[in-house]
């Protein structure tokens, strides 16, 4: 489609229960060779050089123990992002991105730790004490976040948020300014639920945030397909692989269930080991991951301290993904059988594949960014860019972010 201007709009809807049917998951990892170069994204503008060390040469293995050291060959350009070399875990498999041309957007937090220091708030429109059909003239599509900090904070798409009359997905990337208040999109992840009451106790409207996104696909389907209906369908997906259940259908029932929270962290801290082991650490921006043998999601950010204040709940989404990728092989009663290897190479092609397509929207949100989004037989792609400050109209917006999802 052509460009279309301005943010996306979504009709308010009330929450109901919705068809269930769709697919079972795609299989998708393991190990690879060589690191490659790939273009650094469609945000605009020159980019900053940050002095880093060059990284060295090679790669390791794909058979070396999780958490070994796997460095990428030296950038080709000083505005590329590399691929590096593949680590296997199962039938996930992690590939770090680094960039030794990194731009410096100031200082940002993220919406988790702008919580945990109550110097922000998550609400519903209209939020208050009254439940029923009207909900106090709360929306399911559109949440607030209130910034009462002094530093701008980043929130994610798929960002799920517990609480209020049900349990959300943020819908896009926000960046919201100091002391700003911004209305966000959202998408419900139960549908069982329309009360501030949640598990008996009561939410007046508020929500916390949990430390993983939403499964790869669920988050698709309301990022990038704008569907109610189909978020609720994959979530149901999700709950059923698992073998989880909850009367009001969230997806928390499968992303908050102890087993799952132990076997997501223990494989989390193995893909964390070898993020941390790739040298020069400040060059590490972002990471792909596939899940049995098949891309599935690749981002990187501005620079190395943008992606580490997400690099915990990046790297729990991904453990998530293989869980439950794993969860409906089990289910199907096929034998575990190694995954076919990935490379960087494979990486690149579907990041160029999403960059090269045609840009389908430009969307100017209410708060600090514009997310340019682009789709191709592949897979989505999103870039989160700063918009210029309006005391300098004609700057170059700066580029924070580029994510790339599979279809």
């Amino acid at each position: 489609m052509g460009r279309a201007l301005g943010r996306f709009a979504l009709a308010a809807v009330t929450c109901i229960a919705c068809g269930r049917s769709g697919q079972n998951r795609p299989p998708e990892a393991i190990a690879s060779p060589p690191s490659v170069s790939v273009a650094s994204g469609s945000g605009p503008g020159p980019q900053a050089a940050i002095p880093t060390q060059p990284a060295a040469a090679g790669a390791a293995p794909a058979e070396a123990a999780p958490g070994a050291a796997t460095p990428g060959a030296p950038l080709a350009a000083a505005d590329d992002h590399e691929i590096g070399a593949a680590k296997a875990f199962g039938n996930l498999t992690v590939l770090a991105v680094t960039s030794k041309s990194q731009e410096d957007i100031g200082p940002i937090t993220s919406l988790e730790d702008a919580l945990a220091k109550k110097t922000a708030t998550v609400h519903e429109i209209g939020a208050g004490d009254g439940d029923g059909a009207a909900g106090g003239g709360a929306q399911v599509n559109s949440l607030v976040i209130e910034n009462h900090g002094s530093v701008p904070l980043y929130v994610l798409a798929g960002t799920i948020v517990k609480g209020g009359r049900q349990d959300r997905q943020i819908g896009d990337d926000f960046i919201v300014g100091a002391n700003q208040t911004v209305p966000v999109d959202a998408f419900c992840v139960e549908h069982g639920r329309w009360t501030t009451n949640r598990d008996g106790v009561a939410t007046a409207g508020q929500f916390g945030v949990v430390g993983v996104l939403t499964d790869s696909h669920v988050r698709a389907a309301g990022q990038y397909q704008r569907s109610q209906g189909e978020v609720w369908s994959k979530v149901a997906e999700v709950n059923a692989a698992n073998k989880k259940e909850a009367s009001s259908g969230t997806l928390m029932a499968t992303v908050g269930s102890e087993d799952i929270v132990r076997e997501r962290a223990a494989l989390a801290e193995k893909v964390q080991g070898y993020l941390k082991s790739v040298a020069p650490s400040e060059s590490v921006v972002g990471f792909a991951y596939a899940v049995d043998g098949n891309v599935r999601s690749v981002r990187w950010f501005a620079n190395h301290k943008v992606f580490e204040l997400f690099r915990s709940t990046l790297v729990n989404t991904a453990a998530m993904d293989a869980i439950t990728a794993n969860a409906v092989t089990v289910a199907s009663g096929k034998p575990a059988a190694p995954s076919p290897p990935v490379a960087p190479a494979s990486v690149s092609k579907f990041v160029k594949d999403i960059q090269d397509s045609k840009l389908q929207e430009e969307r100017s949100t209410p708060a600090l960014n514009v997310n340019d989004v682009r789709q191709s037989g592949a897979g989505y792609g999103s870039s989160t860019m700063l918009k210029a400050p309006s005391a300098h109209p004609a700057a170059k917006p700066k580029a924070v972010s580029s994510d790339f999802t599979h279809l």
